[in-house]
């Protein structure tokens, strides 16, 4: 049944929020239906549409339909934390929302408070510093915004959010992977520790099989295994929706 599910979710009961009928497109309520499954199964994943095809809305219409569930957060680059916050305004205004911004003891202040929001928001800078402060809290959903921020899987970066407990855990990016497998195996390790292996399994297993000698056999396991937890689409794909 979760193997039906994930390889059909436009089957599944999944109703878009009467909210976001008239705003999400039809890629756009695949992108919700499939986030929910994999939810719904246990499982995380990364959305990995191109740039500019909405994967902010339809994360936030997967944020909206678990309104009154748990308080969920979304780590985003400085410069994208307002523009979250905007997005709410513009879309579901409803989703009352925390924006962790201003000094220390601030910042401090807020999160105490994060159990009467939806919604934290915050970004990969101050969660570094804040890490700590999060430790008692138990979140929905975690969301990472241009996840390749966790690329380097020794970066504080990653270790940062790592550390955040949360029920469901999703990566939104356009890039998953840049320059080498590693990065991948670091935003899985985010989303489903263990899965890709430990990273010195992972590295003797597919990184030096196929990017040192080329093994279309490992290749070709190393995409089974992650294909269901990754959705891309690109802009020539879905250019009649546009």
């Amino acid at each position: 049944q979760i193997i039906e599910k994930i390889k059909n979710p436009e089957l599944q009961n999944l109703e878009i929020p009467e909210k976001f009928k008239a705003v999400l497109r039809d890629y756009q309520m695949a992108g919700y239906r499939w986030l929910c499954t994999l939810a719904e199964c246990g499982f995380a994943g990364i959305l990995a549409d191109d740039m500019g095809l909405g994967k902010t809305v339809q994360m936030l219409s997967v944020l909206y339909s678990s309104l009154g569930q748990a308080t969920s957060i979304v780590v985003a680059p400085s410069s994208l934390v307002y523009n979250w916050e905007s997005e709410i305004n513009k879309f579901a205004p409803e989703i009352r929302t925390l924006v962790i911004s201003g000094n220390k003891a601030l910042r401090q202040d807020m999160i105490n408070e994060i159990g009467t929001y939806d919604l934290v928001i915050t970004s990969y800078p101050l969660l570094r510093r804040d890490i700590e402060l999060y430790q008692d809290v138990k979140f929905k959903f975690c969301v990472l915004d241009e996840a390749q921020h966790i690329k380097n899987p020794d970066s504080i970066n990653s270790s940062s959010v790592k550390n955040l407990n949360a029920e469901h855990r999703f990566a939104l990016t356009g890039t998953p992977m840049e320059n080498s497998l590693s990065e991948l195996w670091s935003i899985f390790d985010f989303l489903m520790p263990g899965y890709l292996l430990s990273r010195t399994s992972f590295a003797n297993k597919f990184e030096k099989s196929i990017q040192r000698d080329g093994d279309k056999e490992t290749l070709a396991e190393l995409r089974k295994m992650i294909s269901p937890f990754i959705l891309r689409r690109k802009k020539k794909d879905v250019l009649k929706e546009l």
